[in-house]
């Protein structure tokens, strides 16, 4: 009579060919998954950001409207505080703790040029407007955006 040999299991070869198989797909895949979240919360700023270029064209109609900004006295820099409010519900923007920030807008002939300064304590944006993208957001590196506005308007 011959003997049946029964299978129980998988063997330390097996085992460890699987877990190899697995480490190598992870480690591939981790990677992609890691850009693709550091491109996901870049995107996120950009878009805080042109809220942030949108919430100083709206304080500036206010202005032009109240006759603060005039022919003679046509740009504003308005501070993150500002726009935001302080942290209260009166601003044109919503407070969000660590950001800072300023924009520059210059209402001539009609027309309205918006240039901000925006940082978190991730990212950056220097110098943008409305055509900003992913790729004008850099690394902060613990350094707020320069603020070149400060001393006008």
């Amino acid at each position: 009579m011959q003997r049946l040999r029964q299978k129980k299991g998988f063997t330390l070869i097996e085992l460890l060919a699987v877990i190899v198989i697995l480490s190598v797909i992870m480690l591939v895949a981790g990677q992609n998954v890691f850009k693709i979240l550091d491109d996901a919360e870049r995107g996120t700023f950009r878009t805080e950001f042109l809220e942030f270029l949108n919430s100083a064209q709206i304080a500036a109609q206010m202005d032009v409207m109240n006759g603060v900004i005039t022919a003679s006295n046509h740009d504003k820099c308005y501070s993150y505080d500002e726009l935001s409010g302080g942290g209260t519900e009166e601003g044109y923007f919503d407070y969000k703790e660590g950001y800072e920030g300023s924009v520059l807008v210059d209402y001539q002939n009609g027309h309205f040029t918006i240039t901000g300064w925006f940082s978190s304590s991730k990212y950056k944006i220097e110098n943008g407007d409305e055509s900003v993208t992913t790729d004008d957001v850099v690394d902060a590196n613990a350094t707020a955006a320069s603020n070149t506005c400060a001393g006008k308007g």
